[in-house]
């Protein structure tokens, strides 16, 4: 059961949303992941960012070790984005790719249009016959879960995930999938909308994704680190936030900031310019200035090189590989290499 997903990068994350498998769905400003369920193929076309196209490797990465166990192979579409026999099989042939849209630059919209549609439901079937009762839509919260039923979340074209809480008994975890189905089938919705079942504790990103609230076990902390990037591409020094980042979100051609705080770290990129190396400073403390948080009066601001970085440094990212950081470039190609070992 083959299903495309598209690798959309927002001001707020990186998610997946689940496409129809046709060419007209593709487009040279994204990456897209083609899930044959043995077979995972990234690709990522030549106007598609660095960003989303480690995302999208990284993703295909845990989806083959992860969710299949070891058991997928997983192929990079790069500069050979066009050439492969087999990826465009699935799209008609190697001539769609000369028909390909160029970039949308939508997924902004196309996130927010899909989030407000987003719908939970709670499953019943006491009476012998699927019954969802809508819970919530637009934004739905992890308390909503109960540990003592099973759910449905619609997520549009995220496709449809039935949550199942530690609670349900087995008659109710095996109809889990089956609820799906007939819900495919009560909202006409379109034949290769994936179907996903989701076992309480074990969620995965494309689900947790949709919960703007989704807490992984532990408290909340008072003060969340912020990471933003300082670029000077344009001529002009830009600073923008990046949200939920991971250490994947450190770019090597560029300067970031982390704000911890009583502490602020500007990271510098091993291909950073002069220009961007030596505003970092000056911009972390015009950030530090103008900022309305309470912090203290000794807050300070420390330099991390990249493949230098400090343990404090590390402790604010969810994981921390130093291999990463091995190679000067935070290329894709290093990524690639790093990731696949190819």
């Amino acid at each position: 059961n083959k299903h495309v997903v598209k690798v959309l990068d927002t001001n707020e994350r990186i998610s997946l949303l689940q496409v129809e498998c046709k060419d007209k769905s593709l487009n040279l400003g994204d990456v897209f992941i083609l899930d044959l369920g043995r077979e995972l193929y990234v690709w990522m076309p030549p106007e598609s960012g660095r960003l989303e196209r480690i995302k999208g490797m990284a993703c295909a990465k845990n989806i083959a070790l992860v969710e299949r166990h070891g058991q997928a192979q997983v192929h990079i579409l790069d500069s050979d984005w066009d050439q492969d026999e087999t990826f465009w099989s699935h799209f008609g042939g190697k001539s769609a790719a000369k028909k390909i849209a160029r970039a949308r630059n939508d997924d902004e919209d196309y996130w927010k249009r899909t989030s407000e549609q987003v719908t939970l439901y709670k499953v019943s079937d006491a009476s012998g016959t699927m019954k969802v009762t809508k819970v919530a839509q637009g934004e739905v919260k992890q308390s909503e879960l109960d540990t003592k039923d099973a759910f449905i979340l619609d997520a549009v074209n995220g496709g449809i995930f039935v949550w199942v809480g530690k609670g349900c008994n087995i008659d109710e975890r095996s109809n889990a999938f089956l609820w799906g189905e007939n819900y495919l089938k009560q909202k006409k919705l379109p034949k290769w909308t994936q179907v996903t079942t989701v076992l309480e504790g074990v969620e995965p990103s494309s689900f947790t994704q949709w919960f703007g609230d989704w807490e992984e076990g532990k408290k909340k902390k008072s003060f969340e680190p912020r990471l933003f990037q300082v670029s000077d591409n344009s001529g002009k020094l830009v600073v923008e936030e990046i949200a939920n980042f991971d250490q994947e979100s450190l770019d090597g051609d560029d300067v970031m900031i982390l704000d911890a705080l009583n502490s602020i770290y500007v990271w510098v990129g091993a291909g950073a310019s002069p220009k961007e190396k030596e505003g970092a400073q000056n911009t972390a403390k015009k950030y530090l200035q103008q900022g309305a948080l309470p912090r203290h009066k000794n807050t300070t601001i420390e330099t991390i090189y990249q493949g230098k970085e400090t343990p404090t440094f590390k402790k604010f990212f969810r994981k921390w590989d130093d291999k990463l950081f091995q190679s000067d470039e935070r290329s894709v190609e290093s990524m690639r290499k790093l990731l696949f070992n190819r």
